[in-house]
């Protein structure tokens, strides 16, 4: 049975570490501004969540690339 790579794990969790502020930061500012506000605040919204979004699924896909060696 092969072993886990523990720096790839780290790795992914430290990205989903990072996504976390994106996951909440993007519809907080959805909502205060998105709203009721330019549009350009919607865009920006829409992007931070994006952002989070993708950081978490990269972080996942580290993390079990460390689990499973594939």
């Amino acid at each position: 049975m092969p072993k886990s790579n523990q720096d790839l794990i780290v790795a992914g969790l430290f990205r989903l570490a990072w996504a976390f502020p994106f996951i909440f930061i993007g519809p907080a500012l959805y909502v205060g501004k998105g709203t009721s506000g330019a549009w350009y605040w919607t865009l920006i919204s829409i992007a931070i969540m994006a952002t989070g979004a993708g950081m978490a699924v990269m972080g996942l896909r580290k993390v079990m690339k460390g689990f499973f060696n594939d």
